[in-house]
């Protein structure tokens, strides 16, 4: 069984939800959420080459989750109670995943956003993710042989709610 979480960790925790409010992270957030969009790495690194403000962007909001992963990951944080008031790694990872093996081989770093991956794919809420995020064109169940026949129109997955971006500035 796990640790229990202690009053440190919940001080840890808060510090982090501090650094979440600064200003430029809260933008670099909010883009990263709303408006990144890329089809593979190419276009990604065409749209949003490392120096662009975009790009920063990008950068800054990987940084700081892979920062607080590292802290959950090495222990230094109690996982439970990260899991328990955040969920923005997680989409973070499904949002990024089709590019990370580009950076992993561009930087020549295997471990690049791993603490990111690591405890986003132990999160509760990441199998629901997964599916919500499964690749179009990549059936979800078999048809069982029965092509040519009507189909029937396939529920999503419930998305868990978007993670806010803090865009209060007053907090």
């Amino acid at each position: 069984m796990a640790a229990e979480a202690t009053h440190e960790d919940a001080r840890l925790l808060l510090e982090l939800y501090n650094l979440r409010r600064e200003k430029v992270l809260r933008r670099a957030r909010a883009f990263v959420q709303k408006d990144l969009k890329f089809k593979d790495f190419k276009d990604y690194t065409k749209k949003y080459p490392d120096m662009s403000k975009q790009g920063t962007y990008v950068g800054m909001v990987m940084g700081y989750w892979d920062m607080a992963c590292t802290l959950v990951s090495k222990g230094l944080l109690n996982e439970e109670l990260f899991n328990s008031v955040t969920f923005e790694h997680v989409g973070l990872w499904f949002k990024l995943r089709p590019l990370v093996d580009g950076w992993r081989k561009q930087y020549q770093y295997p471990e690049f956003l791993r603490a990111v991956e690591t405890v986003a794919l132990r999160h509760p809420g990441a199998a629901m993710m997964q599916a919500a995020v499964q690749p179009k064109g990549k059936s979800r169940k078999s048809d069982g042989g029965k092509k040519g026949k009507k189909k029937e129109k396939k529920k999503e997955p419930a998305r868990p709610p978007a993670p806010a971006a803090d865009d209060d500035e007053d907090e």
